[in-house]
């Protein structure tokens, strides 16, 4: 069943963005068509959905461009417009493959905006070929053994999309017995174990401890409030980023947190009354859709404790460490 907040709030947001668009592709008339044609699109589309993904990024190019033509020719527009699409990429061939799209679509085009939009279209399109089978994200980088990487927490999405399942996942992949948000356990078994030079778990607030060793006693809620010159931004992301990947996607607005969420402790052991891996997941609680899914481990270095969180993306994460200090 579709989600009917999902599919307003896509019906909304393609409106707006098929409306501007189509106004600076062309004028009135554009106006109207886009937002006739995008608004249901959108708000049809599936979290995800490539074809998605592909028609945002080239109506928000069209914007781009015309905001760029104001001072720039449509050459020099395409050619921006296809660098940003390739560094985004995060690949030196996604790159080149960006900026020889901008010159070709700049050197046939004598408008800006449609100059930004093409160049996105054909530069998405082409990627999407080239790189199907292809890791989300590969950085080039030196190799270095995994016991000089103890901070990392080493485990990664297989899949396009991260899920509230991912524990569960994991668990098949691992060999481990699975249990999902069992009673009273907590991201970290106990705060004594990042004792340390600087940190006295035994000096920590009990209210605080109770949090870290006892989180599923809590329940979650978020308020979000943001800078003006932010949220935009992050509007984006979440829509072209983040629900794709179902990770990271945090209500951006009171109607969407009003939602509500669920915060569950998913749980890997490998031997018996030993937890071995803890991931805290949370959800929309209208949906089940993730907000966020995160792995938290802590070790020792040198007498001191960390924890560290890794937040799984398709073929990598992205791993925060912290250490406790007062």
């Amino acid at each position: 069943m579709a989600n009917p907040h999902r599919t307003r709030d896509g019906a909304i947001w393609g409106a707006a963005l098929g409306a501007s668009s189509g106004a600076v592709l062309a004028g009135a008339p554009g106006a109207v068509v886009g937002a006739l044609v995008v608004a249901p699109a959108s708000a049809l589309a599936k979290p995800g959905a490539l074809w998605g993904r592909i028609l945002s990024s080239t109506l928000l190019c069209a914007l781009l461009g015309a905001a760029l033509g104001v001072a720039l020719d449509p050459l020099p527009v395409a050619i921006l417009v296809g660098a940003l699409a390739g560094a985004l990429g995060l690949r030196v061939l996604k790159l080149a493959l960006g900026l020889a799209v901008g010159v070709a679509v700049g050197l046939l085009v004598d408008d800006a905006a449609l100059a930004g939009a093409l160049t996105a279209l054909t530069y998405r399109c082409l990627a999407a070929i080239a790189y199907r089978r292809r890791p989300l994200v590969r950085i080039m980088a030196e190799a270095v053994p995994a016991d000089e990487l103890r901070y990392v927490v080493p485990f990664e999405a297989r899949t396009r999309r991260v899920g509230a399942d991912y524990v569960e996942q994991l668990a098949q992949l691992e060999g481990g017995t699975f249990v999902r948000n069992p009673p009273d356990v907590g991201i970290l078994a106990s705060l004594e174990a990042l004792n340390g030079p600087e940190f006295d778990a035994a000096l920590v607030h009990p209210r605080i401890r109770e949090f870290y060793e006892h989180t599923s006693r809590f329940k979650l809620s978020i308020v979000p409030e943001w800078r003006t010159w932010m949220k935009p931004a992050y509007e984006l992301f979440k829509r072209v980023v983040a629900e794709p990947l179902g990770q990271a996607a945090i209500p951006s607005n009171i109607e969407e947190a009003q939602r509500g969420m669920v915060s569950t402790i998913d749980t890997i052991s490998f031997a018996e009354d030993q937890i071995d891996i803890r991931g805290w997941i949370r959800t929309f609680a209208d949906t089940g859709d993730p907000i966020y899914v995160g792995i938290y481990t802590s070790f020792r270095h040198e007498g001191r404790g960390y924890v560290s969180v890794g937040f799984p993306i398709p073929r990598s994460n992205f791993t925060a460490t912290l250490e406790p200090r007062g």
